[in-house]
């Protein structure tokens, strides 16, 4: 716990308290995104679900006699995700679970979207996959490993369709990783690439992203997820 508190602290330390903010990702206005899930699975039957994120703005936390701003958004399950600008980009600093009183798990911080935006600009992420699902009749078996994600800058020109109309001049990254894991007897080694494409307009947000996790056997064929913003609100 303390190493964990530590770390959240260096974090901190480390990002700073730029006020720049990445107009594809708006960070301090009071906003509520719906979205709409479908999964789409080789070897299962379409899930499709809602869900919905909340940015809480600007706020300040106390951790060891210092003062920090972040910008919490409110996941639909409870956790609240933290979120910071730098100046060479935005990045996402650290969590809490609902069962949680101060921050008890902490990420590495991860960079959402760079700054300034330019066409062919390269970051690396840490990643996990969590698509791949072989259900059996007791139980369920996913496929979860880490990997890095690696995303470029692909335009800012893209025009997306969503149930809130047409988005233009909007930005699109694309990350690419491949990893393996290893299941049991029966499963055996596996080969997982995954390509993650999103859209972000400005002022909004992210408005689009699929996501697919392609494996080298038919045990579990290939997943794709597809999230698509329904609904906008802001304070």
């Amino acid at each position: 716990m303390k190493n964990n508190f530590s770390l959240f602290l260096l974090l901190l330390l480390t990002l700073g308290c730029s006020e720049q903010n990445n107009e594809y990702f708006p960070l301090e206005k009071i906003k509520t995104w719906n979205y709409t899930i479908k999964i789409q699975p080789d070897v299962d039957d379409t899930v499709i679900y809602k869900k919905t994120n909340q940015s809480l703005g600007k706020q300040k936390i106390s951790l060891k006699n210092e003062s920090f701003e972040v910008y919490p958004f409110l996941k639909e399950d409870g956790t609240i995700l933290y979120y910071q600008s730098s100046d060479d980009g935005i990045y996402r600093s650290g969590i809490k679970f609902t069962k949680d009183v101060n921050f008890n798990i902490i990420e590495k911080n991860r960079m959402v979207l760079p700054s300034p935006i330019k066409i062919g600009g390269k970051w690396e992420v840490d990643s996990k996959t969590f698509l791949i699902l072989k259900r059996y009749p007791y139980y369920d078996y996913r496929a979860t490993t880490n990997f890095k994600l690696n995303y470029e800058i692909l335009s800012t020109k893209e025009v997306i369709q969503t149930p809130l109309g047409k988005f233009r001049n909007c930005l699109k990254i694309r990350g690419t990783g491949k990893t393996s894991f290893i299941g049991d007897s029966e499963i055996g080694s596996i080969i997982i690439e995954v390509l993650s494409e999103e859209w972000y307009a400005k002022d909004i947000g992210l408005i689009k992203a699929i996501r697919t996790e392609k494996t080298d056997t038919d045990l579990f064929g290939t997943t794709k997820m597809v999230q698509i913003l329904d609904n906008f609100k802001k304070k």
